[in-house]
């Protein structure tokens, strides 16, 4: 007998002991407990009948293969898991994606599974709007510091209104990709997704702490830990993993 057969078998014992109204309070724990479980099975072989329902089109074949079999069960004993309806989307995603466009990399399907259960849609939020944050972005970054180290103080306030032809090659390239970056810095604000700076905080430390994302973006004089930072290769194929069902 396993540790959990031993554990569930010793709250069961703890449980049966002490009477509830006439009934053993183990049978009401455990009933209740598997009805929930089977509420949720219920509901998302509803998600997946209404999907097969519609016609869309299923590589039936690759249900017979040892991956998509493993990664059913998987699955399965994750949604008896969650309340989330959302996470039922994704499950149903990531089932109809595997039998349509097999994972190359399968082992790490059950990995993936664990982050979906685990995180919350907060923290799948954050972690999808970090996506742009990659090593192109801070090459971004210092190609926009070196355009405005060539342009003078005059040029970037007075708009190059009496700048040199060397500044005006600056001006329009500088304004423009100044134009793109300040547009993505919003996902680097917690006021961005109505949480306060500590919450926000909290949150990027959780999405560190599972590797998808890392502290070292913007190494700049004065950047704190856990300000600005970027998103993970293992992060980027993460949200791969999952976009069907993202918003």
């Amino acid at each position: 007998m396993d540790k959990q057969e031993i554990l569930k078998s010793t709250v069961k014992s703890i449980f049966g002991a002490v009477p509830f109204g006439g009934t053993a309070l183990n049978e009401l724990f455990f009933e209740y407990s598997s009805q929930i479980k089977q509420k949720r099975l219920n509901r998302f072989v509803e998600i997946l009948e209404k999907y097969f329902i519609e016609g869309s089109d299923i590589n039936i074949e690759n249900i017979k293969t040892e991956n998509f079999n493993d990664l059913f069960e998987s699955v399965l004993r994750k949604v008896v898991q969650t309340k989330s309806e959302l996470k039922l989307i994704r499950f149903k995603d990531i089932l109809i994606r595997e039998l349509n466009s097999p994972s190359e990399n399968a082992e790490l399907n059950d990995h993936y599974l664990d982050l979906i259960s685990n995180l919350t849609e907060m923290e799948i939020s954050i972690l999808y709007n970090h996506r742009y944050f990659t090593m192109e972005y801070e090459e971004k970054i210092n190609e926009l510091n070196r355009l405005n180290d060539n342009l003078s103080p005059l040029t970037r306030q007075l708009g190059n209104a009496k700048g040199t032809n060397k500044e005006s090659d600056f001006q329009k390239p500088y304004e423009d990709l100044k134009k793109y970056i300040d547009s993505l810095s919003k996902y680097k604000h917690a006021e961005f997704y109505e949480l306060s700076e500590n919450s926000f905080m909290f949150y990027k430390q959780r999405l560190f702490s599972k590797g998808l994302l890392i502290d070292d973006r913007m190494k700049r004089i004065g950047s704190l830990p856990f300000v600005n930072m970027g998103i993970t290769e293992f992060g980027i194929e993460f949200i791969d993993f999952i976009k069907n069902s993202d918003k």
